[in-house]
């Protein structure tokens, strides 16, 4: 007869966070190879189309930087805030079986697959920046420290607005389509594919209301050399957009925690 072996908790810790990894890879891939595929391909279509529609049919769109390069520092902090958020709303009800298990928490479920989506779409961003430095681009950031950081700073705030977002869809289940809905136009008004230099500075002054676009100036900042942002840039707007919705995420956690434990 074997031992019991009787496992620490930070063990126990890491055995849940390493099986729900392995499901969200299992969940996000499918068990053909059409999902590996189709998250292949969505990334680079979100590169390819603006290129082609913004880069070579209106010529040139950013002066001073290649248009690749310039989107590439944008749309990898949006793909990532899209994602981190979609995912955390998604999680609660997709993964609500899980709780059932004493060890599964469900800032474990948030935690992994906000892990899992920065692991994947950096990968995916690797790529592509390899296939552009391999046709001749420079993508190498400018402060590569500081941008990495800045990329920490969106996904901490995509993580709190997510946390957010699943507790509004937990009492407005048909809220959970508007939110998609609705990041269409904040990829359209947040400076992804066009410089927000482009626009009148009445403009620029109501866009600047858009947390988001202040995050992506601050990538381009640090990503781009000699990248001059927006003046409406605001560092106050950068800090308060990332701990407010991470406060306010993680109080409506324990709230809903709490809740659980009463009933």
């Amino acid at each position: 007869m074997q031992p019991l072996v009787v496992r620490s908790p930070y063990r126990v810790q890491v055995d849940v966070l390493y099986a729900l990894f392995l499901r969200e890879v299992s969940a996000r891939f499918g068990r053909s190879r059409v999902g590996l595929l189709w998250t292949l391909i969505e990334p680079l279509a979100q590169v390819i189309a603006p290129v082609l529609i913004f880069g070579f049919i209106l010529d040139r769109v950013v002066t001073g930087y290649e248009y690749p390069v310039y989107l590439i520092y944008g749309l990898l902090p949006y793909y990532l805030f899209r994602t981190i958020c979609v995912q955390t709303m998604e999680g609660v009800n997709a993964s609500r079986g899980l709780l059932s298990y004493r060890p599964i928490h469900l800032i474990d479920m948030l935690f992994t697959k906000a892990i899992f989506t920065i692991a994947l779409d950096l990968f995916l961003f690797l790529i592509i920046g390899i296939g552009l430095a391999v046709l001749g681009f420079d993508v190498v950031p400018a402060r590569p420290v500081e941008w990495l950081f800045s990329l920490l700073g969106v996904c901490l705030f995509a993580l709190g607005l997510g946390m957010m977002l699943a507790a509004l869809v937990s009492f407005m289940p048909d809220a959970r389509a508007i939110v998609r809905v609705l990041f269409m136009p904040l990829y359209l008004v947040s400076g992804v594919v066009l410089p927000v230099s482009r626009f009148p500075s009445w403009v620029v002054d109501w866009l600047a209301l858009n947390p988001l676009m202040h995050w992506l100036e601050v990538s381009r900042q640090f990503g781009l050399p000699h990248y001059r942002a927006m003046p409406q840039l605001s560092g106050a707007m950068v800090f308060f957009s990332m701990a407010v919705p991470l406060l306010l995420g993680l109080a409506l956690y324990r709230l809903r925690r709490l809740s659980r434990v009463t009933t």
